[in-house]
């Protein structure tokens, strides 16, 4: 090799490891073809202007309308004031809206930074607008509320897709931008404090994704899916090598397998790859695995019949510094480096290690950024003048200890410091061991990642129970910081240096997971930690103990001779050291009585169904009597069968109507708690009240049924000779169908089946049903006058004054109809937060919501605001018209009605209840929760509860009952309810359960706790 090639600095090796040092460790010089994104994008614009560009889900745009949009918003945005060089931060989620900001801001010469409007919490959004100092601010139009209400003043906030640009020139922008000009800044996960911003040029993107490996081979037709966070330099990869080499980007739903059954190129880390198999896919082409360690099996797996690269680099050096293309059954590598990339082996001195020695990975080259926003002291720490170019150029450390292999990969053997990648996540391991050292009673802690388990250990003068620890952890950090093992030690162990000894670490983590049974301990005295404390910092000194031999001096210390249990994050999730005498069952005790006394007492009648046979067993009643009156007395009986069908009639739709409603559950639940608790659980049983209704809309419908039959038979007899006119008769025929539809559809298995024709038919058909009743009274009231006087029949007319009170009840709502501001705050994708200023219900109420008033309302529990003003509402995806509130995020809605008591109105009726809920049932409970009138546990399951709905509705949660149970059914799997519902009764000492869940959890839930003799409320499903 020419001496002139050789790396300078490395005079202290011999020639011949200088030269294979210098061949190994720089990348291949290549020519780049564009030197900014937004020309190579344009580039493939110009070349097929009709080819796709992207498409997510039904939509579709082409590379011409995405250059023509994005064109038209630089515009308005620089007509708007924005300047070149500036960042601007794009809030979003994956769209071709997304798409469209991403490329405005790149005409305008500015730089975009990325963030995911429903993954980050408003914390991290604040700061990076701060630290940005960005005037401008692109968002979808959900999250323009969270966005305006976290931004200064001065901010600029655009809405994506709303048509603002739409009088702008559709003209590419002449901003002058230059390879050295920024062209994203990625935020860092910041698991242990704020994030920070790597600051990325267009010189360092189109080096990387321009030149293979990285282009992967992209040109027109190739289909790369963009699956990955488009905060996440990965996800940049995604989209913008796609977009500058010709590709068609299919941007993925909910639904992973539908878009990746489409595309050719997929691009991930190892633990989303695991997840799928590659027989399921053949249509893949190309796969990337890259942001943490990769198993040489899924590589052989998938590297079968595809171009497969595993690749290094984090987010300082622009994606990836090298590539390693992965043959199954050969070694698996991070490859060599980049074109136009060097890379460079050195040890603790960063001077050059010999070939084959392990040491620290710097990179240098064209993919190198421009460091990190606002922290000159770290970047001048990770940054360094490149030594062995000697020309001005920077080098980064990457913190990876590899070395080469004889052919010239490089072969990665970990990390040098405490930041590793868990899930594709950077972590800080120091941050971990801070937060562990900050639970009450530890006085060090660190964690480690071993064979990729991250484990915590820690040094306690006192016993932990580790349910408690892991708790408090997660309370502090994200899911994926958690430590997944729990090791106790005596000591840290140390290097000569003072460093931890990880590897001594590992040895002690083995010896603990092969310790299966540790030997008994002597009983031990409980700390008096709170609840509270076990949530903020503590040490050891301010541990205030009671000694195991009664002394209740608190003010003593724990000497070296006493092992003390911690508190527990609940005041039931007894220690170890109780276990014999209060351990709760791992499975639920026997049920109360007989089998088929436990399923009629339980099931076949419970008091909706008892009210419902009592109403029917009335009715019959009354009809004996009228038969009977009919026989004795010779009684005409058409007029006593309206008057019926009128009660039944009048009942059913009162018992629905929301003052009545009201009135009844304010009564029932103002019992005082200090009444005997088997009075009070029979009122809680108010809103049972729906078998009344049921009860009584059946039998209308049977009487009018008579009714019907009656008017037929005196269609019988001569004109002069009816009771009943042929007018009224057709009325009764029209009337008829209408009600048996109704009642019909009204079944539970036929509504749940066909809930919009159900809706439908209980409005529009009711309606018309109630027109053609006005009409059939009157004419009946008339023909059954007889000898009265017709004004005077119709006001002694029982069924008119009943028809009256029942058309009252159904007009009622309509009155308080309107359409009012609503606040929206998307918590995620699968759930949105309406807040409303025009009433304050009381707790445990709900309101109906619409957007086409004559179509569909949807019922949703209030959340009374902790200020005492106005309410919230969570809303989550179960549907057609709850998606499309969580997409459009609503400025306005509709109304109708009052607020209307539901099942957790009962909850004052209790000294202490249990709420249990499952996903979007914890806007109910959260009423409850707030109101702080009843002391309440929670136990609550959903995916990824903080992600779905949001850090601050978790916290609500969590400051009210820091004691809640919060199960994460993504990672946690599904758990056992009743028997979870059951441990936190017993252990909280309850007197009820109030389950909000779907049918068949409540259903399960409350007939688990009601056959054990737990007082267990749940909806009524078949009403």
């Amino acid at each position: 090799m020419d001496s002139s090639k050789l790396f300078q600095g490395l005079d202290a090796l011999p020639i011949d490891q200088q030269r294979i040092l210098s061949r190994f460790g720089r990348g291949p010089r290549v020519l780049v073809p564009h030197s900014t994104v937004h020309q190579a994008f344009e580039s493939a614009v110009d070349t097929e202007p009709s080819a796709i560009a992207a498409t997510f889900g039904a939509k579709s745009i082409t590379y011409g309308e995405l250059d023509t949009a994005a064109n038209r918003l630089s515009n308005h945005l620089i007509d708007s004031g924005l300047q070149p060089r500036q960042r601007v931060c794009v809030v979003v989620q994956r769209s071709i809206e997304m798409l469209v900001g991403i490329f405005a801001v790149l005409k305008a010469g500015c730089q975009y930074v990325p963030v995911d409007g429903g993954v980050a919490s408003d914390e991290a959004i604040r700061h990076i607008m701060t630290d940005t100092g960005c005037q401008f601010v692109l968002c979808l139009p959900k999250f323009e509320e969270k966005v305006k209400r976290l931004a200064v003043s001065e901010v600029v906030v655009v809405p994506l897709g709303t048509n603002v640009d739409v009088l702008a020139s559709k003209s590419r922008p002449q901003v002058s931008v230059t390879a050295a000009d920024g062209i994203y800044a990625i935020y860092t996960s910041g698991s242990t404090g704020k994030p920070k911003g790597v600051d990325v040029s267009h010189g360092n993107v189109t080096n990387a994704l321009l030149l293979r490996p990285a282009n992967l081979g992209i040109y027109f037709g190739t289909k790369v899916g963009q699956f990955l966070n488009v905060a996440f330099d990965m996800g940049a990869w995604e989209i913008l090598a796609c977009l500058m080499n010709g590709g068609t980007l299919c941007i993925r739903g909910s639904d992973w397998t539908e878009t990746l059954a489409k595309v050719d190129v997929f691009i991930a880390t190892p633990s989303i790859l695991a997840k799928f198999r590659r027989n399921d896919f053949p249509n893949i082409k190309t796969v990337v695995t890259g942001g943490e360690p990769c198993p040489q099996s899924l590589a052989d797996e998938w590297a079968n019949n595809t171009l497969y690269y595993n690749i290094c680099g984090p987010t300082e050096i622009t994606i990836l510094n090298s590539a390693h293309q992965h043959v199954p059954g050969q070694t698996l590598s991070i490859g060599k480096p980049l074109p136009n990339t060097t890379v460079y082996i050195l040890d603790e001195n960063e001077n050059p290690v010999p070939m084959g020695e392990q040491g620290s990975m710097w990179v240098g080259g064209s993919g190198v950024t421009r460091g990190y926003i606002n922290l000159p002291e770290l970047t001048a720490k990770r940054y360094k003048l490149d030594k062995f170019a000697n020309d001005g150029s920077l080098m980064f450390n990457t913190g990876d200890i590899v070395r080469w292999q004889e052919g010239g990969s490089l072969d990665t053997l970990g990390r040098q410091d405490d930041q590793v990648k868990i899930k594709g996540f950077r972590v800080e391991l120091d941050g971990i061991s801070a937060i562990i050292e900050k639970f009450p009673g530890i006085s060090r802690g660190c964690a480690t990642l071993i064979d990729n388990k991250l484990h915590g250990f820690y040094i306690s003068e006192i016993f932990i129970d580790q349910i408690d620890l892991d708790s408090f952890v997660k309370k502090h950090l994200p899911y994926y910081s958690v430590p997944e093992v729990w090791v106790y030690v005596s000591a840290i162990p140390l290097t000569p240096n003072g460093k931890t000894d990880k590897a001594e670490l590992k040895r002690l983590a083995l010896r603990a997971s092969k310790a299966t049974s540790p030997p008994p301990s002597p009983r031990r005295p409980t700390s008096s930690f709170s609840s509270k404390e076990l949530y903020r910092p503590a040490t050891i000194a301010s541990t205030l103990v009671a000694s195991e031999k009664g002394d209740k001096d608190l003010e003593k210390c724990i000497t070296s001779s006493e092992t003390v249990v911690s508190s527990n994050l609940s005041n039931f999730n007894v220690s170890s050291s109780d276990i014999g005498e209060t351990a709760l069952p791992d499975t639920l005790p026997g049920k109360n009585g007989s089998r088929p006394g436990r399923w009629l007492r339980h099931k076949a009648f419970i008091l909706y169904r008892k009210f419902f046979s009592v109403i029917l067993l009335v009715n019959v009643a009354v009809a004996c009597y009228i038969l009977w009156r009919r026989y004795e007395k010779n009684r005409y009986i058409v007029a006593d069968i309206a008057t019926a069908t009128a009660a039944n009639l009048c009942v059913a739709v009162l018992v629905r109507s929301e003052p009545v409603v009201n009135v009844l559950f304010t009564v029932c639940c103002s019992l005082p708690t200090s009444w005997p608790l088997a009075i009070r659980r029979h009122c809680a049983r108010v809103f049972h009240i729906g078998g009344i209704h049921s009860g009584c809309a059946i039998a209308s419908v049977m009487w009018f049924t008579v009714f019907t039959v009656a008017a037929s038979l005196e269609m019988i007899k001569p004109p002069e000779a009816r009771c009943v006119s042929l007018t009224g008769a057709i009325l009764t025929y029209l009337i008829w169908p209408i009600l048996v539809s109704i009642a019909g559809l009204s079944h539970p298995t036929i509504r749940l089946k066909h809930h919009d024709l159900w809706e439908m038919t209980h409005r529009f058909g009711g309606w018309t049903a109630l027109i053609l009743l006005w009409a059939q009274a009157f004419i009946v009231g008339r023909d059954l006058a007889f000898d009265t006087p017709v004004t005077k029949a119709w006001l002694q007319s029982p069924p008119i004054w009943l028809l009256s009170a029942a058309t009252a009840a159904i007009i009622f709502p309509w009155l308080h109809l309107r359409k009012v501001p609503v606040r929206s705050e998307v918590l995620s994708s699968h759930a949105v937060r309406l807040w409303f200023d025009y009433t304050t219900p009381v707790v445990g109420t709900s309101v109906r919501l619409a957007e086409r008033p004559l179509r569909d309302w949807h019922g949703f529990a209030t959340i009374t605001n902790p200020d005492g003003k106005g309410f919230s509402l969570v809303v989550s995806n179960a549907g057609d018209f709850t998606k499309r509130q969580i997409n459009r995020a609503p400025s306005h809605i509709y109304v109708r009605g009052i607020p209307a008591c539901g099942v957790l109105r009962i909850a004052t009726l209790f000294k202490s209840v249990v709420l249990v809920a499952t996903g979007s049932g914890i806007g109910p409970c959260l009423a409850v929760i707030l109101a702080k009138k009843t002391p309440c546990r929670i136990l609550w399951t959903a995916p990824n509860p903080e992600q779905t709905f949001g850090k601050e509705l978790v916290d609500s949660v969590l400051n009210t009952d820091p004691k809640a149970v919060i199960h994460n059914t993504r990672t946690q799997g599904k758990p056992d309810m009743p028997l979870m519902a059951y441990k936190l009764w017993k252990e909280s000492g309850a007197e009820a359960v109030c389950v909000i869940s779907n049918k068949r959890f409540t259903q399960q839930v409350v007939y688990a706790m009601e056959t054990r003799g737990i007082p267990a409320y749940g909806a009524i499903f078949d009403s």
